[in-house]
């Protein structure tokens, strides 16, 4: 790798400019191993600060008031000898602001104590942060202090000088201008802050917003005029601790190298994903390089008085989007984020062909996220936080506890064990597990091999990582591919009534058909580079990618299976019109796609990225369940590819029917000399009835699963009676004797009074289905839910509004498994028969709009 000099940048001050990383998301924090491999990183990139804040190490935040025992001492020790041997900065900050008693002389010597002993460890510099508190100081403080920013500014300025000031940080309650109240430059907070905390005393600061698109020269020279010193930026343009769908891979972005003579300097709180920041640590090296000379913008003249050239930050994207206030960062070659981007990708191919073992599993990549929650307030007893609406606060959410500094420390408490779900914001909230779907546990075809990858790295390529990359850019950008997949996926839909009718080929349905297959082979290509990726040596590296790579390639597969159904041309005219009327906002929805990219929101308002737009384009968006699946937790090496049924899979799918049909189990030796008959009776009316609603799953030995459904059973039945039952009895005709075989009884079936769907039933589920896999090939659980998703997607184009299942009711595995595919036993009074359970899932729900 290119060694980037550290520069040890310098301001007009002639201060060091402050350029490295901050660890100070929520969630599992990084290992003491991963950290000194930061270090060294760092210095390589010409970086030269680290800030440990690891918001759930329980010493950092929870239990900060407890010293460290001789072992996590050690560890600390260790850590900050390496940083100091890789000339870092180590930076270790604490967080008392959840329950510090301001004016209490014990709670303010406990900080006093806690600092002293971490000095003891050989560090320098120490930062308090008030981040994600409740503003409102108890009843005790407030007999002392005037405001809260009276109180944090007196014990900063104390405990300062009790350790004869140091290198010192402070990150203020009010973090960002959107967080200001009333505004930046009227708020008594900051300007008390500003005025009172101690000049040497560093401010943090995130921008306009918690997660800042931009930055201004003229915001920051507001910033600096509030504070009475220019801010040092904590910067969450890579932090993704508040979506558990979307990593941050692009190139350090939105802010210009001529505004570096206006900081301090800029710590990045990255992904919690570590070995996933090189490239975010990388290019913000080559970024803090590329303004050396620490000077400020030019000036011109205008009329008799000079004036600051106008000039953004936005930098080099590919997006349409922009202003004229934008031209002059374009144009400043010094630094563009897509040239950043290719340099630091070359470097990063390195480490990932490196073998390198993973430290601990990460945190759990889905989650449910509704909208409108608001900040942390409260930590009580360690391990519990209040989050609300606005001022408001909520019921008390279970957190995990975590201690990074012990070779063997407590695990994550298990996602399962938690039903709540909150909103997550960067130094704002707290990650949730809520609302998972269901684990790898809760089936019988759960994924327990473990990858042993084999190092052919010449067949992973800078283009397979920039794939990827593409797919995960920035928190208000999608890379260019993922942006045109978005697009055309709306377009085939919007347009899909050009291969309705199947006339003769026409230039528009050739363009239709030309985006569809374009569509699908960047499906497929996406597939092949998955798998060399769970190849690469650097394991760590992998089980930190994987999850979102295999979340992302399940919905763009199920994606294809359905863009493929609709170049089948059985999409119904009256349905898709009906889809368009009832559809919310999605990507290419008036203006979305500007809200999206403005940077106006908080990017937590577009959850889930790539992945959540495709949901919003799919019919059935709102069957969260069947999008919201939680990753495996081991990497597999088998990826799975949807399509629709075709009459040569008729074999594969009697063969699978015949392996599953005993409650789950092979029924080869219970049906001798009658391959066909369980296949026929199980899906041989669907089949051959409504083939146009039936899915096949394929891995790399063929079909291995299958989804057969039809849009009204009445419809179905009356159909097969007039042709398909009258052959299924002349194919087996009634054997007459003593005591049937499972197969006369069969047999016996299609000869008997044919039973129709209750009316109970077909009321509210007209539409049915069956699905099938085969356990030993199909080792990710969300194969049945991907086809599913799939069969259900073409029911809605149609019209149905809900889907069925008929089961035996000894069948005990077969209906434990539609269960767990959101599917509840119904109540049928009408039912004729007490060996059937009907179960059903609602399809359409009446969308508010």
């Amino acid at each position: 790798m290119r060694d980037l000099v550290n520069s040890g940048l310098d301001n007009e001050s002639n201060q060091r400019f402050i350029c490295g990383a901050v660890e100070g998301f929520y969630g599992r924090p990084w290992s003491s191993d991963q950290r000194k491999l930061l270090f060294k990183w760092l210095k390589k990139m010409g970086l030269n600060t680290y800030m440990y804040a690891p918001k759930d190490d329980c010493k950092h935040r929870a239990f900060w008031r407890e010293l460290y025992s001789v072992e996590e001492a050690d560890n600390l020790t260790s850590l900050i000898q390496s940083a100091t041997e890789n000339n870092i900065e180590f930076v270790y900050a604490v967080s008392p602001g959840l329950d510090i008693s301001f004016s209490s002389a014990k709670d303010v010597q406990c900080l006093k104590r806690k600092l002293e002993q971490v000095s003891t460890f050989g560090c320098k510099a120490f930062a308090l942060l008030f981040d994600d508190i409740d503003p409102e100081l108890s009843e005790s403080d407030r007999s002392m202090f005037t405001s809260s920013a009276a109180a944090q500014v007196s014990v900063t300025n104390e405990v300062f000088q009790h350790l004869e000031q140091p290198h010192f940080y402070f990150c203020p309650t009010e973090y960002c201008s959107s967080r200001a109240l009333p505004t930046l430059s009227s708020s008594e907070y900051l300007n008390t802050v500003g005025s009172k905390l101690l000049s040497d005393i560093e401010i943090l600061w995130t921008g306009v917003k918690v997660v800042s698109k931009k930055m201004t020269i003229k915001h920051l020279e507001e910033v600096t005029a509030v504070f009475r010193r220019p801010p040092l930026i904590w910067d969450n343009i890579h932090a993704n601790d508040y979506d558990p769908r979307r990593i941050y891979l692009g190139a350090y972005d939105g802010r210009s190298p001529e505004i570096i003579p206006y900081l301090r300097g800029v710590l990045t709180n990255p992904n919690t994903e570590f070995e996933s920041n090189y490239v975010a640590l990388h290019s913000l090296g080559q970024w803090c390089k590329s303004n050396t000379s620490g000077v400020k913008k030019d000036v011109i003249f205008e009329g008799d008085r000079l004036s600051p050239v106008i000039s953004d930050i936005k930098l080099e994207t590919d997006s349409d989007f922009g202003s004229v206030e934008d031209i002059p960062s374009l144009l400043d070659t010094r630094y563009q984020p897509r040239s950043a981007l290719r340099v630091a990708l070359s470097d990063w191919m390195i480490e990932l062909k490196t073998p390198r073992t993973q430290q601990h599993m990460p945190a759990p990549l889905t989650a449910v996220l509704p909208t409108n929650v608001a900040a942390i307030s409260e930590l009580q007893n360690g391990s519990m936080v209040n989050v609300g609406g606005g001022d408001s606060f909520m019921q008390p959410v279970m957190l995990p506890i975590n201690n990074s500094l012990l070779s063997t420390g407590p695990e994550a408490a298990s996602d399962s064990e938690s039903d709540t779900s909150v909103e997550l914001e960067p130094m704002d909230c707290v990650p949730s597990t809520a609302n998972l779907s269901t684990t790898s546990e809760e089936w019988a075809i759960d994924g327990k091999m473990t990858v042993e990858p084999e190092i052919r790295m010449e067949e992973f390529t800078c283009d397979d990582i920039q794939m990827i990359v593409d797919f995960f850019f920035l928190p208000f950008e999608h890379g260019i591919k993922s942006s045109q997949l978005l697009d055309d996926l709306h377009w085939l839909k919007s347009n899909s009534h050009l291969v309705m009718e199947k006339k003769d080929q026409t230039p528009e349905m050739e363009e239709w058909v030309t985006k569809a297959t374009s569509f699908t082979d960047t499906v497929k290509k996406l597939r092949a580079v998955s798998k060399r990726l769970v190849e690469l040596p650097n394991i760590s590296a992998v089980q930190e990618l994987f999850p979102y790579a295999w979340d992302l390639l399940g919905i763009l597969e199920t994606c294809s299976g359905y863009v493929s159904w609709l170049g089948k041309g059985c999409a119904n005219a009256n349905g898709l019109q009906q889809q368009a009327l009832l559809a919310g906002q999605t990507w290419s929805s008036h203006g979305y796609k500007e809200a999206f990219m403005s940077g106006d929101q908080e990017p937590w308002v577009f959850r889930g990225g790539v992945q959540g737009e495709l949901q919003k384009l799919m019919p059935i968006d709102f069957a969260h369940d069947l999008f919201l699946i939680r990753a495996p937790e081991v990497v597999l090496n088998k990826f799975y590819h949807y399509r629709p049924y075709t009459a040569a899979d008729e074999a594969a799918v009697y063969n699978i029917c015949l392996k599953t049909c005993d409650d789950g189990m092979d029924g080869t030796e219970v049906f001798p000399g009658y391959p066909d008959l369980i296949g026929d009776r199980i899906v041989g009316r669907t089949v051959s009835q409504s083939s146009e609603y039936c899915f096949v799953v394929e891995d790399d030995e063929g079909i291995c699963g299958y989804a057969c459904a039809a849009l009204d059973t009445k419809v179905l039945q009356q159909k097969s009676a007039l042709s398909w039952m009258p052959a299924m009895c002349e194919k087996y005709p009634r054997t007459i004797k003593g005591e049937q075989s499972p197969a006369d009884e069969v047999i016996s079936s299609f000869h008997g009074e044919q039973h129709f769907v209750p009316e109970s039933v077909h009321n509210l589920y007209p539409a049915c289905i069956r699905i099938d896999f085969i356990p030993p090939r199909v080792v990710d659980h969300s194969v049945p839910k991907r086809l599913l998703a799939c069969a259900m997607a073409a029911l809605k184009t149609n019209g149905a509004t809900g889907i069925h299942v008929e089961m035996n009711i000894g069948d005990k595995s077969m209906i434990d498994h539609y269960q767990r595919l959101g599917f509840t036993q119904l109540a049928v009074p009408d039912s004729k028969s007490e060996d059937v359970v009907y179960l059903g899932r609602m399809i359409c729900f009446n969308r508010i709009l």
